[in-house]
C-alpha cells in the first residue's frame, strides 16, 4: 500500500507558520527610540535622536537655530610697568648717591591698586544644517580707569625719584625737590574686542558638553597714563607726563568650551582660549617743563601679540512654552592676559643722550566676574 507523506507534511507546515504569526502579533518586539519619532509642534522636526555625539540644540523643539546673550562684566585691570617713582629714604645729596631704603611707587601688583571697571559683552549665534555646525560673534567692550596718588614725609633725606622725568637742564640727578615730594597719576584704557567663531557643540554623554572652536579675533585697545608730578624742580611749576600706548590687533583664536552637567537645569562650566594675533602699536609720549628740556616721542612698530583667557563658572537653564524656547543664566570667574602690551619707555639717566627703554614684561591683565543672560530661540 502506498502512503502519501505530503499531505500530513504540508498541514503541520501550514499549522507552525500560523502559530508563529500569531504569536509574533501578539508578543511583537517593540521599536527602539531611533525607530520612533516624538510628536512635535512643526511640521519638518530636526533629524535625530543620535546614536551618539549628538548636538547641544536637539532639545529645543522645532529650534528656529537662533540664539542670543548679554553679559555684565567687572572686571580688574592690571598692567606691569606702570609704577611712576621710586622713594629714597637715605638720600645724603650727593649726585652720585645710591639709593637706600628704597621703596617702589605707584601702580603695583597690589591688589588694592587697582579698581573694578564695568564692562559689557553681546554675542548673538546660530546652527548651521550642516552637522550643526555652530557660528557665534561676540563684542566685548570695558572701560578702564585708575587713579594714584603717592607721597613721602618732607626731608632733606627722603626724596622721591621719578621714573618718566629727564633732569631739567640736563644735569644733576632726576629728583623731586624736598617742597614737593608728591605724584599722582591716572591710567584710562578702552578695550573692545570683536571674536567671530565657528564650533560644534555636542554631548560626549549625557552629563559632559564639549565645544571646540576656532575662529578670529580683532581688538583695540587705546591706553591713556599721566603722571603728574607737580613743581618737581625749583623753577619749573608744573611738570606731567603723558603716554598713549594704542594697540589694534588681528589674527587666529582657538579654544575648547565644557559643560559639566549636574541635573535639573544646573551645571558647571569651564572654558579657555588662547590668540595668535599680528598687531600695531602707536606710540606717543610728550613732556615739558616750560624750557627746552622735556621729550616728544613717536613710536610706530609692528609685532605679533598673544593672549590666553580662561572662565570658570556655575550655569542654570530652563525650557519653556513646550521647549520651544530655553532662558539661561551663567556666572564665572573670568582671566584675560594679554602679552607685552604696554610700550611706553621710562627715563633713568641723564645726559647729552638720554637713557631709556621700553617697559620690560608690560603684560595686561583683566581678572574678575561675569553675569550672563541667554535666550535660545
Amino acid at each position: 500500500m502506498h502512503v502519501n507523506w505530503k499531505l500530513p507534511i504540508s498541514r503541520v507546515l501550514a499549522s507552525s507558520v500560523a502559530a508563529l504569526l500569531a504569536t509574533t502579533s501578539v508578543y511583537a518586539i517593540p521599536k527602539g527610540p531611533c525607530d520612533t519619532k516624538p510628536e512635535v509642534c512643526c511640521e519638518e522636526p530636526k533629524p535625530g535622536p543620535f546614536a551618539f555625539a549628538y548636538p547641544l540644540d536637539m532639545n529645543i523643539t522645532c529650534p528656529r537655530d537662533f540664539y542670543v546673550h548679554v553679559d555684565g562684566l567687572a572686571f580688574q585691570a592690571k598692567q606691569d610697568g606702570m609704577e611712576f617713582a621710586i622713594s629714597n629714604g637715605n638720600y645724603d645729596g650727593s649726585p652720585g648717591s645710591g639709593v637706600f631704603n628704597g621703596t617702589v611707587l605707584g601702580f603695583s601688583n597690589n591688589h588694592s591698586d587697582w579698581d573694578y571697571n564695568p564692562g559689557l559683552r553681546f554675542g548673538i549665534g546660530f546652527y548651521l544644517d550642516h552637522d550643526n555646525w555652530n557660528v557665534d560673534f561676540s563684542w566685548t567692550w570695558l572701560n578702564i580707569t585708575n587713579y594714584k596718588n603717592e607721597s613721602v614725609p618732607p626731608s632733606s633725606n627722603n626724596v622721591l625719584m621719578p621714573q618718566f622725568l629727564v633732569p631739567q637742564g640736563g644735569t644733576g640727578n632726576a629728583l623731586m625737590t624736598n617742597t614737593n615730594n608728591t605724584a599722582s597719576a591716572v591710567w584710562k584704557a578702552s578695550y573692545n574686542v570683536l571674536d567671530a567663531k565657528l564650533g560644534k557643540p555636542y554631548y560626549v554623554s549625557r552629563y559632559l558638553i564639549l565645544n571646540p572652536h576656532f575662529g578670529v579675533r580683532a581688538a583695540w585697545i587705546d591706553q591713556h597714563f599721566s603722571v603728574d608730578y607737580g613743581g618737581a624742580f625749583s623753577g619749573v611749576n608744573r611738570a606731567i607726563a603723558h603716554s598713549d600706548n594704542d594697540l589694534w590687533t588681528f589674527g587666529a583664536r582657538t579654544g575648547l568650551n565644557t559643560d559639566w552637567v549636574l541635573g535639573k537645569g544646573w551645571s558647571l562650566f569651564g572654558n579657555m582660549a588662547g590668540s595668535l594675533l599680528f598687531g600695531k602699536f602707536n606710540i606717543e609720549q610728550q613732556l615739558d617743563y616750560g624750557t627746552a628740556d622735556g621729550y616728544d616721542i613717536d613710536d610706530d612698530f609692528y609685532q605679533n601679540v598673544t593672549n590666553v583667557e580662561i572662565a570658570l563658572g556655575l550655569s542654570w537653564g530652563q525650557y519653556f512654552d513646550k521647549n520651544k524656547y530655553r532662558v539661561g543664566l551663567r556666572a564665572a570667574y573670568e582671566f584675560h592676559e594679554w602679552f607685552d602690551v604696554n610700550n611706553i619707555r621710562k627715563f633713568f639717566y641723564h645726559g647729552p643722550y638720554y637713557s631709556n627703554d621700553r617697559v620690560a614684561r608690560g603684560n595686561l591683565n583683566l581678572n574678575g566676574f561675569s553675569l550672563s543672560l541667554s535666550l535660545d530661540l
